[in-house]
């Protein structure tokens, strides 16, 4: 029998949005690390490099958020149809007794 806690499945969703804003919070604070340096004394090809390197962490970063997004989306929709479905058969039942 599967069984559904509409609660635990919110408080994860929160959790995971939680790891997603100190993933990307570190992300932007590495982004401006490597811009400070390649505004500083950190020139040529190196530097040039190394800020290629932070844009495609950062693009990363960004797509792999979108899709914690999603995950997260998914699981408030779920927790919020799990409880409508509930409440709705809670009502049948309640009924069911009323008119025996």
């Amino acid at each position: 029998m599967f069984q559904t806690d509409s609660t635990k499945l919110r408080n994860s969703a929160a959790s995971l949005d939680e790891i997603k804003n100190q993933t990307l919070n570190a992300l932007g604070r590495y982004v401006t690390m490597n811009q400070d340096l390649g505004g500083s004394a950190f020139v040529g090809v190196a530097s040039v490099a190394s800020m290629k390197t932070t844009e495609e962490v950062a693009t990363t970063g960004r797509n792999v958020s979108a899709r914690f997004d999603q995950v997260i989306q998914a699981m408030q929709i779920g927790a919020n149809e799990y409880d409508r479905v509930e409440a709705e058969n809670q009502a049948k039942l309640a009924s069911v007794a009323t008119q025996a």
